[in-house]
């Protein structure tokens, strides 16, 4: 409780630095569903005004996703910064059925800084070219992937759909991990839901089970859907991330308007 007591100051100091006609974006939760958000940079700091907000993001090892739950009660707000010393600043209000559960945060949306010179700031001239300069650099990095020879890590099969993990590469400050999809059914296999999660515990003990998804940065040659006796190697680039002893990783592929779903372990 003593970390909120420091909010209102900490609050009064960095709107006293918002631009004239800033206004801040509001973001919605509740008690039965976990908002995630998903910065540019990794989360250095995190904290809500009130206690019946809770912003959750790893301490432990940087990460760019943080995850919002909210009890019925006042409005609020939520202070981020990141690793890079970017701040953001969100209005938080309950509400019992959400707009929407995940939330892109754009580096437009920080808060502006008059004391910083405009020759030390990033203009969004240069947000663009480096937008465009990485994702370049994770076209080309994922083709050199697609073309090279690696045998299967770990695989699961249900329903004539199989999933095969073919590689994992750390290269930089990313993780590039190359898919296969593969349907030897006779029927068209449409891709609704793909995500990668770390876990903690087993779902039997839910008191201690966590299911933390990791947001994409880049995806390459994801399909939209595999046709009959058919396979799509594709590769989804995350930021760098490690496990700890009791961590394992976790890969959900579900049907769209279909029961073929497939989930298994990837052990270390």
């Amino acid at each position: 409780m003593k970390n909120y007591t420091l909010f209102p100051i900490i609050s009064c100091l960095l709107f006293s630095i918002q631009a004239p006609g800033q206004t801040l974006d509001t973001i919605f939760a509740n008690d039965h569903q976990v908002v995630s958000l998903s910065f540019m940079d990794p989360i250095q700091n995190g904290m809500t005004g009130s206690s019946n907000f809770a912003f959750n993001f790893n301490k432990e090892q940087a990460d760019n996703l943080g995850l919002l739950q909210a009890e019925k009660d006042q409005e609020s707000n939520l202070l981020v910064r990141t690793t890079t010393g970017d701040l953001y600043s969100f209005n938080l209000a309950y509400r019992e059925h959400l707009p929407q559960l995940h939330y892109f945060i754009n580096p437009d949306q920080r808060l502006a800084n008059p004391f910083q010179h405009s020759s030390n700031g990033t203009s969004a001239q240069d947000c663009i070219q480096k937008t465009a300069s990485t994702k370049e650099h994770f076209t080309l990095f994922c083709t050199q992937l697609l073309h090279k020879k690696s045998s299967t890590r770990h695989s699961k099969h249900q329903k004539g759909i199989r999933v095969k993990l073919m590689d994992q590469v750390y290269h930089d400050d990313h993780v590039y991990m190359v898919y296969e999809l593969r349907n030897r059914s006779t029927v068209p296999y449409d891709l609704g839901q793909f995500q990668l999660s770390k876990v903690l515990g087993t779902p039997k003990r839910k008191a201690s089970y966590q299911e933390l998804p990791i947001t994409p940065l880049f995806e390459f040659q994801k399909p939209k859907q595999i046709g009959p006796s058919s396979s799509v190697r594709f590769v989804v680039v995350y930021p760098k991330f490690t496990l700890n002893a009791e961590e394992q990783l976790l890969v959900k592929v579900l049907e769209a308007q279909g029961s073929r779903n497939i989930t298994f372990e990837i052990n270390k």
